[in-house]
């Protein structure tokens, strides 16, 4: 197996927010839509990386195993956490990723739910953009995986898997699973999520663009495993009450008095070498 280091392809596509500003979902300000939640910074580690040949992945090919902290500011890639070394196999054509990521991801960004602003680090519930903006600091946020992952998806069962239809063609007709949500507007490709062995991390599996034959004996010409903001959705804001169960049921808190919760929310995955 040949090893390369090539970068993984991380940018942040946010869309700068001051006091009173609107943005619409193609992150345009020309129809007022919503103020945009701002996301300063996204951190995550990557544990491993598989490349399969199906959407099971029952014969996966190791590319990385250990542990990589990767992360983004509004500026883009950090330095020094924008790369991953992985060994690319010497044969075979793979249509499929996936990916361990760790539970436990680091966010900086504050939002408005209907008139409150809340940032990340707080459950403050602030009157304006200024001092959610000012309040927000780093924070780690893990998902109640037995919560967030309570739908399943047909082959994992309640608790531990779930899976998101890509809008592209076909992506919504893979044998033997099934979904809760409505197909993603923001990915073109499936995303197949399910709990890893010991129950804390997960794994997220989706379509390897490219389909590059490894048996030619020549490098890729290209190599993207791209993560990148939604522009105005990737922190997302909720209030913790009874009335508002999302926050708790979808297992983003366990509070209920009412209080701020952010979390990590859309993103878009490209993955592709050819």
């Amino acid at each position: 197996m040949k090893k390369i280091i090539k970068l993984f392809a991380i940018s942040c596509l946010m869309l700068s927010s001051s006091v009173g500003a609107w943005c619409t979902v193609d992150g345009t300000l020309n129809t007022p839509a919503f103020e945009c939640p701002v996301m300063n910074l996204f951190g995550f580690t990557t544990k491993q990386i598989d490349l399969c040949t199906d959407w099971s992945c029952t014969a996966p090919i190791n590319i990385f195993t250990g542990s990589k902290y990767l992360e983004i500011t509004p500026s883009g890639a950090v330095t020094g956490s924008d790369e991953i070394s992985v060994n690319l196999p010497t044969s075979g054509t793979y249509s499929h990723i996936r990916l361990l990521f760790n539970n436990d991801v680091l966010m900086n960004g504050y939002g408005k739910k209907s008139n409150d602003w809340c940032a990340t680090g707080s459950g403050t519930i602030y009157a304006t953009e200024a001092l959610a903006k000012a309040a927000a600091t780093n924070t780690n946020f893990s998902f109640q995986l037995d919560k967030w992952l309570s739908w399943g998806n047909g082959v994992d069962a309640s608790g531990y898997g779930d899976i998101i239809y890509g809008y592209g063609t076909g992506q919504n007709n893979i044998p033997g699973y099934t979904s809760h949500w409505s197909a993603s507007e923001l990915n073109e490709y499936t995303l197949l999520i399910r709990r890893d062995e010991g129950n804390d991390d997960f794994f997220l599996t989706t379509v390897l663009q490219g389909d590059y034959d490894f048996d030619s004996g020549k490098m890729p010409s290209t190599i993207v495993f791209g993560v990148t903001m939604d522009k105005v959705a990737a922190l997302g804001v909720a209030l913790a009450d009874t009335d508002n169960s999302s926050p708790i049921d979808r297992g983003w808190t366990t509070l209920t008095d009412g209080s701020c919760v952010t979390y990590p929310a859309a993103f878009l995955f490209d993955y592709i070498i050819q």
